[in-house]
């Protein structure tokens, strides 16, 4: 099982930090209170959190793969 940490921080982005309204993803307007994230592997742009799932287990699984491979061997934090 490979479980990956996403940050939990929260950073309010204001609309034109964002140049969309809609999700690069799956094209659905961000409603008035989104969690949104982008790519690390490309620049796909802004889009919904659960669709950044999809989208890098379908489009980046490979790249997901090796990274886990890279820091698999590195130590945790207690609180991680």
């Amino acid at each position: 099982m490979q479980l990956l940490w996403r940050e939990g921080w929260l950073k309010p982005l204001i609309d034109y930090e964002i140049s969309s309204e809609d999700c690069n993803f799956c094209k659905k307007k961000f409603l008035d209170f989104s969690f949104v994230t982008s790519c690390e592997f490309c620049d796909i742009g802004i889009m919904h959190d659960h669709c950044a799932n999809s989208h890098l287990l379908d489009i980046h699984y490979q790249e997901l793969i090796k990274k886990t491979k890279r820091y698999k061997e590195k130590q945790l934090h207690d609180f991680q």
